[in-house]
């Protein structure tokens, strides 16, 4: 076996500094256009964009790079962590580095202009817009997936690409197990529930004013904003630069308070964990490769766990009220906390309440194997989206807008992604229930101590990256395997008990 010089790891050093200037260059562009561009200057950013993404393309994939790289790894002490970050390094760009360079600057156009024509779209209400070039976004991921080597199917593949470990086999028991619990669950509450009045929720609210509380929010829970900045676009996200540099956004609606709280927390969970990963990290796949179930565990656990507790808000609500004292003065932190964990079968996954949100993502999933099993035809799937949501949910969307296209990750060819948001609320319940036993997580929110919650995922989550699997973080964290049914059991447990059922 030839021995790893100092020449290869100051070369693999410098190669990883030139790809992660290509990556924050490609993440800045991308979160200006999604907060500040001026809408004229579009279809040019876009194309840029496009040429940039195209001369990182040949500067990461030239051959003699690759070569080297795949020397090194070769080389690599089995047990070594540069082995463990070459793995996943060639994980990241399996379905890249096999393109000729004008099939991946045709797909990276594509996805630039699908998502440009879905905000329109969107705004028109109107899906026949954006269905043929949804087309052309499939298509382009079917021909991705043929220059690649795969022994499963497509549909699998893209779901491992997002969460190492699974496929449809995995998915399909879970959302087994959502059917069979918690449907049933949803239609009890509708038809033997108690009432639970929330509509005062849903009144005019001062943008403004909710700016401001989200500031007093944010200090609460410790934000530094020297690493963490926070802009407005159309769809909540989060962007990761470095250990320094998280950005994020939220959305106002004048006409639902809680919906820029719940969603600034949820984000908040993202950058979190993205500025908690060891700092060595950065600008290496043992950061880049998180799976995506990881990430959606610890927006959910901040905005379910911690967002929708009675604890959290025992510090927060008076200053919410004082901000809408003509709306929520007269009204009692224990009505406030049930209009907050009410569950009502609606049409917005974003805006879902824990019980129903994984059926949101259930019907993508299930659209999605269509698309991938050669099932359905593009022009189809808004028929078959409300016929399901009619089916599981006994609601369908007046308006594209809040039907299928309430998305943009389809626009930007996320096949594959919406799986993991479902997985992710199951790993967070689990990771909780662990959290609860070693810390005391209702002190701490009561209190304002918000640094011990963010301390124990550091620990026992965070710093990892992705140098731990998954499941191993899962083992470390709460003492065994993935398990749904703390998942499962606790959501039946609250809603059962919020309902009196």
């Amino acid at each position: 076996m030839n021995m790893i010089t100092n020449e290869d790891l100051k070369f693999f050093e410098e190669y990883k500094e030139i790809c992660a200037a290509y990556q924050l260059a490609g993440s800045t562009l991308y979160f200006d256009l999604a907060t500040a561009a001026p809408k004229a200057g579009v279809p040019y950013r876009n194309k840029m964009l496009a040429v940039l993404s195209g001369e990182a393309f040949s500067y990461q994939m030239k051959p003699e790079h690759l070569k080297r790289l795949e020397d090194m790894y070769q080389n690599a002490g089995e047990e070594s962590e540069l082995k463990k970050e070459l793995a996943l390094y060639f994980r990241l760009i399996e379905d890249v580095r096999k393109l000729p360079k004008e099939v991946y600057i045709r797909r990276k156009q594509i996805l630039a202009d699908s998502q440009s024509i879905w905000e329109q779209a969107k705004a028109k209400n109107d899906f026949s817009m954006f269905a043929p070039y949804l087309e052309k976004v499939i298509e382009s991921q079917k021909e991705v997936l043929n220059f690649l080597d795969k022994s499963c199917s497509d549909y699998d593949y893209l779901l491992d690409r997002y969460e190492m470990g699974t496929g449809a086999e995995m998915y399909d028991s879970f959302f087994a197990r959502v059917k069979e619990k918690l449907l049933p669950l949803i239609r009890e509450i509708q038809e033997r529930g108690r009432k639970i009045d929330d509509s005062v929720l849903f009144a005019d609210y001062d943008v403004k004013e909710q700016e401001a509380f989200l500031e007093e929010l944010k200090d609460y829970m410790q934000v530094d904003r020297d690493c963490c900045y926070m802009g407005v676009s159309k769809h909540p996200f989060t962007e990761f630069f470095s250990a320094k540099e998280a950005r994020i956004t939220t959305h106002y609606h004048k006409n639902s308070l809680m919906s820029a709280i719940l969603s600034t927390v949820h984000e908040y969970g993202h950058a979190l964990y993205a500025l908690q990963v060891e700092e060595k990290y950065d600008g290496t796949a043992l950061k880049d490769a998180i799976g995506s179930a990881m990430h959606e565990s610890q927006s959910r656990l901040m905005e379910n766990h911690i967002g929708r507790n009675p604890a959290f808000w025992e510090s927060n609500y008076p200053k919410l009220q004082k901000r809408f004292p003509d709306k929520l003065g007269k009204i009692s932190l224990e009505c406030f906390m049930e209009m907050v964990n009410v569950s009502r079968p609606s049409l917005i996954r974003t805006e879902a309440d824990e019980l129903t949100y994984p059926v949101h993502v259930l019907i993508r999933y299930e659209l999605e194997k269509e698309i991938f099993g050669g099932h359905v035809e593009t022009c189809e799937l808004e028929k078959l989206w409300n016929d399901k949501y009619q089916s599981y949910l006994g609601v369908c969307a007046a308006r594209s807008s809040e039907g299928i296209l309430q998305d943009i990750h389809w626009s930007a060819g996320d096949f594959g992604y919406f799986p993991t948001y479902a997985l992710g609320s199951a790993y967070a319940a689990q990771f909780f229930h662990a959290m609860e036993k070693e810390i005391p997580v209702v002190e701490a929110l009561r209190k304002g101590d918000f640094h011990v919650i963010s301390n124990w995922l550091r620990e026992k989550i965070h710093r990892y990256g992705a140098a731990k699997t998954a499941d191993g973080i899962l083992v470390l964290a709460t003492g065994e395997h993935f398990n749904p049914d703390y998942y499962i059991n606790y959501l039946v447990e609250k809603y059962t008990k919020l309902y009196h059922l």
